[in-house]
């Protein structure tokens, strides 16, 4: 469970958990990004995942079909009041692959709600 902060910071946090290989190290990025009760989706998801196991279930699928994918956060997160939205692309084997836009919301527990959208593949 994260700690109040900002949430800015909070969104770029969670994102480190797409670069993160190590299964064990993911899981404690997401209890540290998350709120207990949480809210994730994007395009490429299932179904909204509102659970740690979900979530990290769905990362692992990502690093295993895409183990040469890197993504990078582009520029400053853009912050009003309790909501971050952070442009980010996604990098194979050093080349562009994805620009993706993610908007996340936060209360004094963590991440509530993060919506992530496809810009480009």
């Amino acid at each position: 469970m994260a700690e109040a902060g900002h949430p800015g910071e909070a969104l770029l946090r969670l994102l480190s958990a797409w670069n993160e290989a190590d299964a064990e190290a993911r899981a404690a990025i997401l209890n540290e990004a998350f709120a207990a009760s949480f809210t994730y989706e994007d395009p490429h998801a299932p179904a909204p995942i509102t659970e740690a196991e979900g979530m990290a279930g769905y990362l692992k699928v990502f690093r295993d079909n895409l183990p040469d994918a890197v993504l990078l956060p582009v520029g400053t997160p853009q912050v009003t009041h309790r909501t971050a939205l952070v442009r980010a692309r996604i990098d194979r084997a050093g080349e562009p692959f994805a620009r993706l836009v993610y908007v996340g919301t936060l209360d004094e527990d963590g991440l509530v709600h993060v919506a992530g959208f496809v810009e480009s593949e």
